[in-house]
């Protein structure tokens, strides 16, 4: 009986590597969570445009063949490049200003707006510093990105219980500079 039971575990953690154990002890394949996570966050339409650049990818098939300058281009206007420093105060846009600004699979210029940064709209943060250079952990290669930040203190919630508090990546365009009075004003709030 303990044999079984520790090959179990073994063939959790090494055969089943992409089966997830769920709540209810039954494994369930992660590509259906991710799914299902997708559908419920970001909408059944930008679902599909996930699938699609995927299969466009593993088929080699150029999926910006849309109309020009759609992909990724901004709506609404504002200043892009802001050129933040590390301790710099910002303001996060309302929401409405920030969706404004995505593409029909709810990026800026790449960028996924992720919901759960919603909570972050209107308040006030510190740069806590810029963003040059990213690694995507699906395949390791290093991508140079632009206008993007880190705000101090601004992670990800426990997605599926993952405890990592990853930072969320701010474009810049997300953001307002916070004037210096204004900031001098707030910190004489404080005190």
């Amino acid at each position: 009986m303990q044999s079984s039971v520790i090959r179990h575990g073994t063939a959790c953690q090494s055969v089943h590597d992409s089966l997830v154990a769920c709540s209810s002890r039954r494994l369930i394949p992660r590509h259906v969570l991710v799914f299902s996570w997708c559908v419920r966050h970001l909408g059944p339409a930008a679902t599909l445009g996930l699938i699609w650049s995927k299969v466009c990818h593993v088929c080699r098939i150029d999926s910006r063949r849309k109309a020009a300058g759609a992909r990724g281009k901004p709506v609404c206007g504002g200043p892009e490049e802001l050129n933040l420093q590390p301790g710099e105060l910002v303001e996060v846009k309302s929401e409405r200003e920030i969706r404004q600004t995505l593409d029909e699979q709810g990026r800026h210029r790449g960028l996924l707006w992720m919901p759960g940064m919603a909570r972050f709209c209107g308040k006030r943060y510190t740069v806590y510093k810029r963003v040059e250079t990213i690694m995507l952990e699906s395949t390791g290669e290093l991508r140079k990105i632009k206008n993007t930040v880190l705000l101090g203190n601004v992670m990800c919630e426990n997605l599926y219980g993952c405890d990592r508090s990853c930072f969320h990546y701010w474009r810049e365009a997300w953001l307002r500079r916070v004037a210096s009075d204004q900031e001098s004003s707030a910190g004489n709030a404080r005190s």
